[in-house]
């Protein structure tokens, strides 16, 4: 299956008080995840990316093919809809067929290419069922068989699984990912499932207010944000807000928070203050040697182990959290010093003004 990138030139585009800004390219052959809070934009982009939408300035290309001004019917896009939109008078076969058909597809080649599709995403025993007989997972099957038998260059999917119980979203994800690698299409997939976000992504796109805020690997934009929404909108973090920043050696520095001094490893510039210190739960372990002070306020039972959270005096930015094994858990009130790596920190740049949030989606 032939692919391309999909390239957003300076794109702009309003719609009463909502403004989106865009300037990505979502690499041929992978897949990306975009991943937002609701109202981010993440939808209005790939209704821009399939031609539902204009945008009011700048470009989109397929590769090197502008398609900016092009109908949908005109674009190489395949999109799975979250509402599925199946033909409800439709064969599940006939369904599929459709796309090719409405292309100029003859009946019998059409049929040939839905069974093919059929067949990929394993539905074919459905073939002469109506979408009315079909569970939500079987539904969103044929609607990616549809998507695909056009043999469309890039792959859409708007919150694909977000209909699906637990169970069948897992299978649904496992699905898409082995099919996009088995096809090698370029795909983009919108959520607010961040569990999704990180299984699915070649790479993750973070939006927030209509733009892009970070994009790279999964692990990159875990490992190492470059802002705070980004920061704590991925798992889960301790942000403290940063007093002093002093140099010690080479990429060295002694950061001052409420609770206490710590060092952190910083490549590149300092920000000025003010700043955030950023620390992930996985990071911080129980030691008498370490700089992190607080004491405990919350502890949240998993199963396979306790989420601790410590509150800091003089600090409502947030609570320190730490994962500690089930045998030994501290108690509610006892004072707890813990250690870091100091390279497993970030400084980033300005504070989040909401106090005693944790945000992040679990």
């Amino acid at each position: 299956m032939k692919t391309s990138a999909l390239i957003f030139n300076g794109v702009e585009f309003r719609r009463e008080e909502f403004f989106l800004k865009a300037d990505n390219t979502f690499p041929a052959g992978k897949l990306t995840v975009i991943l937002g809070p609701s109202g981010s934009g993440k939808t209005t982009l790939l209704d821009l990316a399939a031609g539902f939408l204009k945008p009011d300035k700048g470009s989109i290309m397929e590769g090197n093919l502008d398609v900016t001004m092009l109908s949908p019917e005109k674009r190489q896009v395949g999109v799975v809809f979250q509402d599925h939109a199946l033909f409800p008078h439709l064969s599940v076969r006939d369904n599929v067929a459709y796309g090719p058909r409405a292309r100029g597809m003859g009946r019998r080649q059409a049929g040939m290419a839905a069974d093919r599709y059929l067949e990929m995403t394993r539905i074919s025993r459905y073939a002469k069922k109506k979408p009315s007989s079909l569970s939500g997972g079987e539904k969103q099957r044929v609607s990616l068989a549809r998507a695909l038998a056009i043999k469309p260059k890039i792959l859409l999917l708007d919150e694909p699984f977000s209909s699906l119980d637990a169970s069948l979203r897992r299978d649904m994800r496992n699905e898409v990912r082995n099919i996009q690698r088995e096809t090698g299409i370029t795909a983009v997939l919108v959520t607010h499932d961040q569990e999704e976000a990180l299984s699915l992504a070649d790479f993750l796109a973070v939006m927030k207010d209509g733009e892009i805020t970070q994009m790279g690997s999964p692990a990159d934009l875990w490992t190492f944000p470059e802002n705070l929404f980004t920061a704590l909108f991925i798992g889960r973090s301790t942000r403290l807000k940063i007093r002093k920043i002093s140099s010690l050696k080479d990429n060295l520095y002694t950061v001052e928070t409420a609770a206490g001094s710590i060092r952190v490893e910083h490549k590149g510039t300092i920000p000025d203050l003010p700043a955030t210190l950023i620390i992930r739960p996985e990071n911080l372990r129980v030691s008498g040697s370490g700089d992190i002070r607080g004491t405990v306020k919350e502890a949240e039972y998993t199963g396979d182990q306790w989420k601790i959270y410590l509150s800091v005096p003089g600090d409502s930015s947030d609570l320190i959290e730490f994962n500690c094994p089930v045998a030994a858990p501290p108690s509610i009130g006892e004072s707890v010093t813990l250690m870091h790596q100091p390279g497993s920190v970030r400084i980033l740049p300005g504070v989040m003004n909401d106090p005693g949030i944790r945000l992040g989606i679990s």
